[in-house]
């Protein structure tokens, strides 16, 4: 073949593909039209939330370590297991929000004449983004929102909402924060250097889980569920740290703590709680403390001295077993 005919076939070869690749970018369906926002922050701009509804409110805040916190119960950290994903969502609801009037006359029928529920979120530019949430839509799959300072009204997705507002009636607790409802306990397993004691309650009451299901004194039972009463806690440090510098490396007190409880659902379902106490701060007020959770190291938290007395005191009334001093 000449050089001449294979440069007519290349050329001719480059015409048809170029008309190929014009045809389909002329055939692609043209994108659908994305519905508008509702409004769009960075969520690394956010320092301060409020979110109140039917006077109820909870407010949280972001510290000079870039963590969020609760500002309430001195200031606890979040737990991340409820908190993850909130800021993204506040960042501007990405699902079902639909213009729905643009320049409203009658505010009421939307509930955002006077609405009783709205997120107000503060920037680090000193400017803030004030969430109006309204009456629920007709098929109650959203609600009615608007940006505070902007007429215009939304339809927002209600599931969007119901996250943020639950966050009043169900505080994201880190995950160390103590709140064992003693009513509920079923069996509890104290351990120090000198032994261990492991306690269930029966029919008639509380018993040691020996051979013999020893019962407990009930006076010493009231005395020990009383012990178990939930202390005052605050963050010590994040982790992870030198467990040492804390005597948690040989914790002088282990809590396991079982309680059978019912989810919303209806379902029973055991919770297992695992802490362990470590030194007394300097100032002697206050214990420190770490959770056991599936292997994550946590934070050091702190709690009242007193606490951890009065159950070590139980523990002095408790036969120890002899396997357990000796480590086994």
């Amino acid at each position: 073949m000449s050089i001449r005919t294979s440069t007519i076939l290349v050329i001719a070869l480059v015409m048809v593909a170029g008309y190929v690749l014009f045809v389909q970018v002329g055939q692609q369906p043209e994108p659908e039209d994305e519905p508008p926002w509702f409004y769009n922050v960075d969520i690394n701009d956010m320092t301060r939330i409020s979110i109140t509804e039917q006077g109820e409110q909870a407010v949280f805040f972001l510290d000079d370590d870039n963590h969020w916190r609760l500002d309430s119960l001195d200031g606890l950290p979040v737990g991340l297991d409820r908190w993850g994903g909130v800021t993204l969502l506040l960042s501007g609801p990405k699902t079902r929000r639909e213009l729905v009037d643009a320049q409203p006359t009658d505010l009421e029928q939307y509930g955002l004449a006077s609405p009783s529920s709205r997120i107000d979120i503060d920037l680090k530019d000193g400017r803030a983004i004030n969430v109006l949430m309204g009456f629920p839509t007709p098929d109650e799959v959203g609600f009615y929102g608007q940006v505070e300072g902007f007429p215009q009204v939304y339809t927002i997705v209600k599931s969007w909402k119901d996250v943020h507002t639950r966050l009043i009636y169900e505080p994201p607790y880190p995950e160390w924060y103590y709140k064992i409802n003693t009513s509920l306990l079923q069996e509890v397993e104290l351990e120090t250097p000198d032994g261990k004691a492991e306690l269930s309650i029966g029919e008639e009451g509380w018993h040691l889980n020996d051979e013999e299901m020893t019962p407990i004194d009930q006076e010493l039972a009231d005395e020990f569920l009383a012990s178990l009463e939930q202390p005052t806690q605050s963050l010590a440090a994040y982790g992870p740290v030198d467990l040492a510098e804390y005597g948690l490396d040989e914790p002088s007190l282990t809590l396991l703590l079982r309680t059978i409880e019912v989810s919303q659902e209806g379902v029973r379902f055991i919770s297992t709680t695992i802490l362990r106490f470590g030194d007394a701060a300097e100032d002697g007020s206050a214990y420190y403390g770490q959770a056991e959770r599936e292997e994550i190291l946590q934070d050091i938290f702190s709690v009242n001295a007193d606490w951890i007395d009065r159950i070590q005191a139980v523990v002095a009334q408790l036969p120890l077993s002899d396997t357990a001093a000796q480590g086994g």
